[in-house]
């Protein structure tokens, strides 16, 4: 019964010591959402899926204007503080199917399987309001958190993965161009 007792326990901290494991090698700590590595590995796995369905998708890229004005004015805690309150804004609004992620510093991606492109600009559009009504107490007033958007759709803005970052990586900055 003793070894019976010690097997069970050492079997529970191994699962333990895994799922930690796992979740630090598939999360982003600062902002709770996926990292890039894995989002990469949802995006091939949904082209796969739709260019055997038939059915496309849509991706969202996102890039927050004002990080670079709040770590160089207020230091990087703030800047720490706006990237996890960007975090918790997008997490709110995408579905349990959707794969969002942290794309780079200031940048996010949400793959959104069966969306068409009315349905991602309207989850764009949320998570950008989301973004500029954030009630964040920073110590200068003046510096509001503001994000650029981009939707591109599988398969008509690209069918290999790099095809797709591509285009929303030049639709953001478009995007971004535009105000």
């Amino acid at each position: 019964i003793l070894l019976a007792y010690i097997a069970m326990v050492i079997a529970r901290e191994q699962r333990s010591s895994r799922d930690a494991a796992i979740r630090l090698s598939t999360i982003d700590p600062l902002t709770s959402l996926f990292n890039r590595g894995f989002f990469f590995a949802a995006l091939e796995r949904e082209i796969a899926r739709s260019a055997r369905s038939g059915r496309g998708f849509c991706l969202l890229m996102m890039d927050l204007d004002e990080l670079k004005a709040i770590n160089d004015r207020l230091g990087h805690f703030h800047g720490d503080r706006v990237l996890n309150a960007v975090g918790q804004v997008v997490n709110d609004g995408v579905r349990r199917i959707d794969t969002a992620a942290r794309y780079g510093g200031d940048e996010f991606v949400v793959l959104l399987p069966e969306t068409d492109p009315t349905g991602a600009f309207v989850l764009a559009e949320k998570i950008r309001i989301g973004v500029n009504e954030l009630a964040l107490e920073l110590p200068d007033d003046a510096i509001r958190p503001s994000m650029s958007v981009s939707v591109v759709s599988f398969p008509d803005d690209g069918q290999t993965a790099d095809e797709l970052m591509i285009s929303a990586d030049g639709a953001m900055y478009t995007s971004k161009r535009a105000g």
